[in-house]
């Protein structure tokens, strides 16, 4: 019926109209992204790029333990031919594979026009190792890799190295966990992809200074660092498309949030801390800038620098559209306890929902008493007007928790649910603090004070799976 009103207005689709084969060549022709596409056209062109090659389009090599085991590997390689594929993906062990057995196997995806390239060296650069490192006799891999369509790249284990004035313009997303590479390399490989959309930096600890400056960024809208323990500062000037930055490492003397546009959204902070003092940054002066973010998770140190600054450099930080905020702290001491009141009556959060703490797993209470008349953090008198769910994780009951968890419940006035999880069983405090102290507060809890009398109070163990943060993946052990 379609058709022929089609015809009768004077209107063919000719290409529809070919044969299954030939369409089918058609397909093979375009990158897998374009092929899926292609099926919203009609009904002919549905589900017809699953058909596109006769032989699986993804190549997926593991070789077993051995000084053996990827000879197997490479012999199937050999027998496949230079066919087209998507996904090639290739791990191995240590003493595997030779620096021209490796560059035969990249060679060969590039030339089957490969999109999604994954290589991976297990057991020579996993967390904890020394990642990141360039070893005598490391296997390299070189950028680009010489594949007209490749879209995504992942490396782990390997040294990268690259090529000056280089274009990739199809790579969008590129990932690197425990790669040796320099700072100089990661520019001309930024440099070399106008269209990269999102880069993953793990344990990547040749990393010194991540600087885009000289070679632009204007199509990120993700960047995730984490643990490349040498890099302290982090430059990325324009980047008018960021959503997300996630970042876990040594404290940032420098970061990008001044260049940043209305469209970041997403922001993970969390530095270990100096040994002494506070050195210089720009992160209080950079708060500002974040008006437009939805979730937000900060860690005690950068708090720390945020609730100290933010009073003499700005009056006040509206974060009017934050969603969700979640608290990391490393310790629990009367004065993390300030920062946290300090930071939420200087940053209002006037459409904050979802509160998560994760509190210390230290055995001390850390509170001290004041016995000095000295005048303690006010705390802010609203500002949780819209909070309906709060959680607060490896809690013992100890001072400034109780205290943390009172001023809950007398200022959110609309709170729905309050989680209060315990630590995890082998801890000292763990299942025995559950019964002899957590519990019998549920029956107090039944006396506090509260804004809001539908508020629930909920115990729970460490396994609990209830209200999980958006940022549930937390890179420092607590």
């Amino acid at each position: 019926m379609e058709r022929e009103r089609r015809r009768a207005a004077g209107w063919e689709d000719r290409i529809s109209e070919l044969p299954d084969a030939l369409r089918l060549q058609i397909l093979s022709l375009l990158p897998l992204k374009c092929a899926i596409r292609t099926g919203a056209l009609s009904s002919r062109w549905r589900d017809l790029w699953e058909q596109r090659w006769p032989v699986p389009s993804s190549l997926r090599l593991r070789t077993p333990p051995g000084p053996s085991g990827a000879q197997a590997q490479l012999a199937a390689v050999d027998r496949r031919g230079r066919r087209r594929v998507d996904v090639f993906s290739l791990a191995f062990h240590p003493g595997q594979l030779a620096q021209a057995d490796l560059k035969r196997c990249v060679d060969y995806a590039a030339a089957c026009g490969v999109e999604d390239l994954q290589l991976r060296l297990d057991g020579g650069g996993a967390r904890g190792a020394r990642g990141g490192q360039r070893r005598a006799g490391a296997l390299a891999v070189h950028f680009p890799v010489g594949s007209p369509l490749l879209a995504r790249l992942s490396v782990r284990g390997l040294h990268l190295t690259a090529s000056a004035n280089a274009m990739v313009a199809t790579l969008e997303v590129i990932h690197l966990h425990s790669v040796s590479i320099t700072d100089a390399a990661l520019r001309r490989v930024v440099a070399a992809c106008p269209c990269l959309r999102d880069l993953e930096l793990r344990y990547c600890r040749h990393l010194r200074r991540i600087d885009f400056t000289t070679v632009g960024a204007a199509n990120l809208r993700s960047l995730t660092v984490v643990d490349c323990s040498r890099t302290t500062e982090l430059r990325v000037p324009a980047a008018p498309r960021l959503r997300s930055f996630r970042f876990s490492g040594p404290f940032l003397c420098s970061n990008l949030f001044s260049g940043v546009g209305d469209s970041f959204q997403d922001l993970y902070l969390c530095s270990g801390g100096p040994e002494a003092g506070l050195p210089p940054t720009n992160l209080p002066s950079a708060v500002p800038h974040l008006a437009n973010i939805t979730t937000l998770t900060i860690c005690s140190i950068a708090l720390q620098y945020v609730s100290a600054s933010l009073a003499t450099i700005v009056k006040e930080t509206n974060l009017r559209r934050l969603k969700e905020l979640q608290l990391l702290m490393f310790g629990m001491a009367n004065s993390n306890l300030a920062d946290i009141f300090s930071f939420l009556k200087t940053c209002s959060c006037p459409q904050l929902e979802r509160l998560f703490v994760q509190l210390p797993t230290n055995t001390h209470d850390s509170f001290t008493r004041n016995y000095l008349d000295v005048a303690e953090e006010e705390q802010p008198e609203d500002g949780l007007e819209n909070l309906r769910l709060a959680k607060m994780t490896n809690f013992k009951g100890h001072h400034n928790e109780m205290r943390l968890l009172d001023f809950l419940l007398t200022k959110a006035s609309c709170l729905k649910k309050l989680f209060l999880v315990a630590p995890k069983e082998d801890h000292p405090q763990g299942l025995r603090k559950i019964q002899s102290d957590v519990l019998p507060l549920s029956r107090k809890a039944e006396i506090l004070e509260r804004a809001s009398a539908g508020t629930q109070i909920v115990f729970s163990g460490p396994d609990s799976s209830h209200a999980q943060p958006l940022h549930s993946e937390v890179f420092i052990r607590f």
